[in-house]
């Protein structure tokens, strides 16, 4: 019979919580980090299979790669879905790629992010929100790149 992986870890700490720590290796959240990850790697193999068959021309086979992913469990320690995560990061590389292989007067980078997330679901406009809001931040973006960025960030909720 298999068991739920957390009740066993469950079990585990239990047998701990008598020793010299008690249970402060569970409550550190450490003891959590390896299900995230494993999660997030699932994520990350089901959404880069997903991609692999839109590229190949096969929409069907994608969703039921994406409709796996979104299937995947709660990730209690990270406080989010897996794919939620893997989707928001890959977008994320995808868009910091584009504009660290720009030339610095090529602002076609934050042209098609913008374009990408006008068409979007709310959802998605959001996500693309969150991503460009990070590059406002954390990037070396020429002043005329930024008014426009946080022009198209300045109305999505």
């Amino acid at each position: 019979m298999v068991q739920d992986p957390l009740e066993e870890l469950g079990r585990h700490f239990a047998k701990r919580a008598d020793g010299p720590f008690g249970d402060l290796e569970l409550k550190s959240g450490r003891t959590l980090q390896p299900f995230s990850i494993t999660g997030q790697r699932a994520a990350s193999n089901l959404l880069t299979k997903a991609i692999r068959d839109l590229d190949n021309g096969e929409p069907e086979r994608a969703r039921s790669y994406v409709d796996r992913a979104v299937r995947l469990p709660y990730d209690r320690h990270e406080e989010s879905h897996p794919v939620a995560m893997e989707a928001h990061m890959m977008l994320f590389c995808l868009v910091t790629d584009e504009l660290q292989a720009a030339d610095e007067d090529d602002s076609g980078w934050l042209d098609a992010a913008i374009a990408a997330q006008a068409s979007a679901s709310e959802a998605a406009r959001c996500t693309m929100r969150d991503v460009l809001m990070a590059v406002d931040h954390d990037y070396n973006i020429g002043q005329a790149e930024r008014a426009a960025l946080r022009a198209a960030t300045a109305d999505v909720p």
